[in-house]
């Protein structure tokens, strides 16, 4: 039986992994490594190139710079966002210090999964946003207030898949 650091080492090496694939996949997400070494990676900053609102009139940012951090008993405790980028997004689901809030966390969700949820709300998903029990007040009252505008999803983009490996092309020469 593989003991807690046994499990989170491999859980980051796994993490890291579907990063890497995340970002192989066009220009959606970029990262870098803030703390740790590959492939034990505890730190990301991300800048995700999608469009989100940040205020009421709206008004929109089309790019974000986001912190995750894996602390150190990750598997058991989930990853934690945090926006950099200001003004913070104007979301039910992030809270006005720029933390999201990821609702119910499920060990069994890996890192690319959780990312790309996250991402979704920056989107305006409408699958998954959840304004009913809001982290931001205000932006939950405004969101239900235009729920039915057209304004949502304000990002079209289809997420990469971070299971999806980015295939090798081979050289052969004659």
């Amino acid at each position: 039986m593989a003991n807690p650091e046994q499990i989170r080492n491999l859980r980051l090496q796994n993490a890291y992994k579907e990063m890497v694939n995340l970002q192989a996949q066009g220009n959606i997400i970029s990262w870098r490594i803030l703390q740790g070494r590959v492939p034990l990676v505890e730190v990301y900053e991300l800048t995700v190139r999608v469009r989100s609102i940040i205020s009421t009139a709206p008004r929109y940012r089309d790019q974000h710079v986001i912190k995750i951090t894996m602390p150190g008993d990750y598997p058991t405790s989930p990853p934690i966002v945090q926006m950099i980028s200001s003004p913070q997004p104007f979301h039910p689901n992030w809270y006005e210090n720029g933390t999201w809030c990821f609702g119910r966390w499920d060990m069994a969700e890996s890192l690319g999964s959780y990312v790309c949820r996250m991402i979704q709300t920056l989107q305006f998903d409408e699958d998954i946003t959840n304004a009913d029990d809001p982290a931001n007040r205000e932006a939950g009252a405004w969101y239900k207030r235009y729920e039915n505008s057209g304004l949502f999803p304000c990002d079209h983009q289809t997420l990469p898949d971070p299971t999806k490996e980015k295939k090798k092309k081979f050289d052969i020469r004659r």
